[in-house]
């Protein structure tokens, strides 16, 4: 509820300037990212990069950028895959639970906003569900099983063997808006359900702790692979790198994907998330 009542009116939130500048003003309350083309215009300063038309400006020697009409009726689907990497936190909460209060803000703030919206729920292993949301009982019924599957996955978290990701369903062209930690190897799974289901925008939002930047001094760390067991030594300086290397090409891969479908990453941590924090989301204000 009390979710809901956030998203009736964000301007009640004490936003940071510098934070609420990127959002930009938008012409009415129904705003998506806009997929009708109306003119081409030389680059200004400020302008979106990505929407620069290269093959134009090759030819003209000069930057140009598209301009494009918002659509007062594109689809938000928000896809919620949780798994037991997920089902972990340091401070404040895990950021399983972040991850599940993000879902049920997104609900009631594009049914407020009366978009189209869509919830995939994705927990492994082996529970999917799926729900449009046309009325505020079918925003509450979301939330019901948002809450279902945070129990499922507490019950079920310590299961070794996590299958795969289904691919999710959709029609159209919908901004896609997936929450998870990204740290696991999901990532062409996501390519690939949207190069089959093409999107408007991937709008990608994770859910950090301090403690997945760096491995934990422990000294010795078993790591299990099916039947086999190795130890790494923690403490050693090398692997710490070696880690934090592969943290950021990782992170940097995810911004790629965003990017490379006109969306962002966005990265919030759970020990010190504040609401004020979703004016930096894409979102009407």
């Amino acid at each position: 509820m009390k979710l809901q009542t956030l998203a009736l009116d964000l301007k009640k939130l004490n936003a940071r300037p510098s934070r609420s500048r990127r959002i930009g003003e938008q012409r009415s309350k129904y705003r998506g990212q806009g997929r009708e083309f109306i003119e081409m215009k030389h680059y200004q300063t400020g302008d979106d990069v990505r929407q620069i038309d290269w093959r134009l400006t090759a030819k003209k020697q000069e930057p140009f950028v598209r301009v494009m009409q918002e659509d007062r009726h594109i689809e938000h689907v928000i896809w919620l895959p949780l798994n037991a990497r997920q089902y972990f936190g340091t401070r404040v909460c895990f950021k399983s639970v972040l991850a599940c209060h993000w879902a049920a803000f997104l609900v009631w703030r594009f049914h407020q906003l009366k978009h189209p919206v869509r919830l995939l729920i994705d927990v492994t292993p082996g529970w999917h569900r799926q729900i449009k949301i046309a009325s505020a009982r079918h925003a509450a019924q979301a939330c019901k099983l948002i809450v279902e599957s945070h129990a499922y996955l507490a019950q079920n978290f310590n299961h070794s063997a996590e299958p795969a990701l289904e691919a999710p369903h959709w029609s159209g062209h919908p901004n896609l808006w997936i929450i998870s930690d990204f740290l696991d190897d999901q990532l062409p799974l996501y390519q690939q359900a949207i190069a089959s289901k093409p999107v408007a925008t991937v709008t990608c939002l994770q859910t950090m702790d301090s403690f997945d930047e760096r491995l934990p001094d422990v000294g010795s760390l078993p790591v299990k692979n099916q039947q086999q067991t190795a130890w790494l030594h923690t403490s050693e300086p090398s692997l710490q790198q070696q880690y934090q290397l592969y943290f950021k090409a990782h992170i940097e891969a995810v911004k790629q994907f965003c990017w490379q479908h006109q969306g962002e990453l966005i990265q919030h941590y759970n020990h010190n998330f504040h609401w004020r924090e979703v004016q930096s989301w894409p979102l009407y204000q």
